[in-house]
């Protein structure tokens, strides 16, 4: 299963088990309008969208229709603005109609994540990137990945399947720190990187002893401990890729000024306001 086939399931249950006929409704143009201000993400989606209504839900007409086209004011990492149209599209208006509710409710949800990232960005040290994390609905992963990115963040693992992760549960099936890496190195693919979670100073130096992990995670530490952290791992003879999570947005500002590479945060999704957006008949 692929992101078209998601994207139809969305669409299928909008549509049910019907089929549409484009016969009695005219070629006409519809605008795209957000609302309010907004970083703008997911028109990336909208041809695609378009052309599974109409492929996968009409019926094929006996003679040769007109075909949709669109017209981009703004693009996907553009700022809009309240009462903006950001773009146009010329299709079959029943087509259009049947395929108006997921373009609106796509962009309205990426835009909104792509926002809520630039506004925790503008709080923290440049020199820190956010990750967001697997706390979210797996099947809609990669589009909200991708609105991650732009509003400016960093994708962390999307699975099981591309990384790595020692989670304390690791640790305490298996017994210890060493026992858990042994077993994480025997099970990995080539290449694979590496990280553990700890959360207190005590866990962190059996993990620099150990030195086999490429990324340590600093789980719900505060400021304080976290400076410390990072201090022990730079003395270290290896060079590690640092994390903090758990971190709340109100310590944003001052987590990011700990010397840590990464912060992750669920909230950059769940926490991230649904867009006002709209698609009308331009009369």
């Amino acid at each position: 299963m692929n992101f078209k086939d998601l994207l139809k399931e969305r669409i299928h249950h909008d549509l049910g088990f019907d089929f549409y006929r484009k016969d009695k409704y005219p070629y006409s143009k519809f605008e795209v309008i957000f609302k309010e201000r907004a970083l703008i993400a997911g028109t990336i989606f909208v041809p695609t969208i378009v052309k599974i209504v109409e492929d996968e839900f009409f019926l094929k007409e006996f003679e040769e229709s007109e075909k949709h086209k669109f017209e981009l004011i703004k693009r996907d990492g553009d700022e809009t603005y309240s009462r903006e149209t950001i773009m146009y599209i010329y299709a079959n208006a029943n087509v259009l109609l049947k395929a108006e509710r997921t373009i609106c409710n796509i962009l309205s949800e990426l835009s909104g994540i792509a926002t809520h990232v630039r506004e925790i960005l503008s709080k923290i040290d440049n020199s820190v990137f956010l990750l967001d994390t697997r706390k979210n609905d797996p099947l809609f992963r990669p589009e909200h990945k991708y609105a991650i990115r732009i509003g400016g963040g960093k994708n962390h693992r999307s699975g099981f399947f591309d990384g790595v992760l020692i989670k304390d549960n690791d640790i305490a099936i298996f017994g210890s720190i060493k026992a858990a890496i042994d077993n994480s190195l025997t099970s990995s693919k080539l290449l694979t990187r590496i990280e553990i979670e700890v959360s207190n100073i005590r866990d962190l130096e059996e993990v620099l002893l150990d030195g086999r992990v490429d990324a340590i995670l600093l789980d719900n530490m505060p400021a304080k401990t976290l400076k410390e952290a990072v201090e022990i791992i730079s003395k270290s003879k290896k060079h590690y890729i640092v994390e903090a999570s758990g971190v709340k947005e109100e310590d944003i500002s001052e987590i990011s000024k700990t010397g840590v590479d990464f912060i992750s945060m669920s909230s950059l999704i769940r926490k991230a306001k649904y867009i006002d957006v709209s698609m009308k008949v331009v009369k």
